[in-house]
Parts: C-alpha cells; structure tokens; sequence
C-alpha cells in the first residue's frame, strides 16, 4: 500500500536535488552538522520525557560533562546519540539487520541499560524482527520515507527492548532515510513533540497515515532549513563578491593574486570563497555528510 502522495515526494526530491547542487566549506558544514545532531538529540530526547533544554544539551554535546540537578539518564543518553550518529554514518551503506539493531541499542543505551543490545524474551522478537527488516530491506514497495515510519510502527508494536525503544526505533528511520540520501532531523516544536509521540503510537496499532505524514513533514523543513543554513554560508559566484567588495574585474583578480580570496569553476562559472577557507567541498556531499 502507498501512504506518500507523489505531488509531495517530487516536492522533497525538487529540495533533495537542489541541496546536492550547493557549495559549502567543510568548516561551515561540521558547524551546521552539529546544530542539527544538538537539535535531534534534544528533541529526540523531548519525546522520550526529557525536560533538558536545548542549550544543556548542547553544552552537555560539547563537553561530554554532566550538569547537575538533571536526570543523568537523558545526560548519558544524549551523549550516546553522538555516538550513535558516528556509528550509522560508519555503516550507512549496509542493510539494517537483527545484529545491527541490537549493536546501535547498545551504543544508545550505554550505562544506562544493564540489557543493552538483548531483545525480551518474549513474544518470538528475535524472529519477527528478523522477517520483518528482511522484508522491507527488498521490497520495491515502499519509498525510504514510508519505511522509516514503518520501522517506528513495528517497534512500537513489538516493544524489543526493556528501555530505549522509541529512541532506537527513530535512529533505525535516521538510517533508512541516510541510506537513500534523505536527511532525517527533527524540527519540532512542543506541540509536535507530544504529536509525534501520539503518531508513533497509533503506527504501532496499524495506522500508519499520520507518522508518514509526521515524517514526511521532518524531512521537507529538514532540508528547508538546510538549504537556508547553506545559502547563508555558501561560496557565492564572482560576480556577487565583486559587486559586495565594490571591486572591478581587475581589482578582484588582483584580490585572488595577493590570496585575499580563493577562486574555483564549476559548470563554466567561476566562484570565490574567503581566504580562511581551507578545504572546499562539492555540495553533493553535503547529504553525504550526513550520513
């Protein structure tokens, strides 16, 4: 069964293709990677009931130190999901498998769950979990994006684990949709956070409808919200830089001379990037960054 409706998968896909065709320096990239993983994490965190804010999660990213008077659960879990980004980026290009759902459970739930990476022993869950990700993993039926809440649904379905479900289940979707080139972030606001809880829930009693839907939405103001991020920081064309210099063809390539800035072709037109810019990056490796 189809839940996408296509008129909204070619918009995702019109945004997916214009993201891959920017520019951007790879120091500005790490920065606008680690605002989406603090962003994640925090509200990632929300809907599993945490009261951290956004700038203690970040400071709790930055420094890998606890913050006293909160829950060190969500403190540990927050840091875990850095590691659990580092650990999907490292196999995105494999399938999901029984073995990689309990490793990435047992990253996300390190000192925090004594049964890390063990499923219940209930309910048959090592088999129905093995038949339903071998299914999905083949099947031309469903786009990544339908997959991703199926995961969701399936997990909240079958409870595998003790603890960190729900927080699995949604890095499993970060993986489906990375593996396909989909950015997966949250951007959420309070009223959403409680929706989507409510969404993944009725995912797992089989309807399905509003957390595609749910997704859908976090993967279009994901890559909304990228390409503004991009476009602010982005290698501009020459001609732009000459005109925000008030500099004339001549004064620019004496500029480029003397180093002040670095200049580059693509597709037959030539762009400038500031000097304190080391490395360039070609913006179809942006999403792949991503990953």
């Amino acid at each position: 069964m189809k839940y996408l409706d296509d008129f909204i998968l070619d918009r995702i896909n019109s945004k997916k293709d214009r993201l891959e065709s920017m520019l951007l320096d790879k120091k500005s990239l790490k920065k606008i990677q680690w605002d989406i993983l603090v962003e994640y994490v925090h509200i990632s965190n929300k809907i599993e009931g945490s009261s951290l804010s956004i700038e203690e999660t970040r400071e709790i990213l930055d420094t890998s130190h606890d913050i006293l008077g909160q829950p060190t659960y969500f403190q540990h879990l927050s840091i875990n999901h850095a590691n659990a980004f580092e650990f999907i980026r490292q196999n995105v290009k494999n399938e999901i498998t029984n073995q990689m759902v309990k490793e990435i459970h047992t990253v996300v739930m390190k000192n925090i769950d004594k049964e890390a990476g063990k499923y219940r022993n209930k309910n048959n869950i090592n088999d129905r979990l093995k038949g339903f990700l071998s299914k999905l993993n083949i099947s031309p039926d469903y786009h990544p994006i339908e997959k991703s809440a199926l995961i969701q649904g399936f997990f909240h379905q079958i409870r595998p684990f003790n603890y960190g479900t729900g927080t699995t289940s949604r890095l499993l979707s970060k993986w489906m949709l990375n593996q396909n080139g989909y950015i997966f972030g949250l951007p959420l606001n309070p009223y959403e956070v409680k929706y989507y809880r409510k969404c993944a829930e009725k995912a797992g009693k089989g309807t399905i409808y509003p957390l595609v839907n749910m997704m859908t939405m976090c993967v279009e103001e994901s890559l909304d919200k990228l390409i503004n991020q991009v476009k602010s920081l982005n290698i501009i064309p020459i001609e732009k830089a000459m005109r925000n210099n008030n500099m004339n063809p001549a004064q620019m390539l004496e500029s480029i001379k003397r180093g002040e800035f670095k200049a580059f072709k693509k597709d037959g037109s030539v762009y400038v990037t500031d000097v304190r810019v080391d490395q360039l990056t070609h913006g179809a490796q942006i999403a792949e960054e991503f990953q």
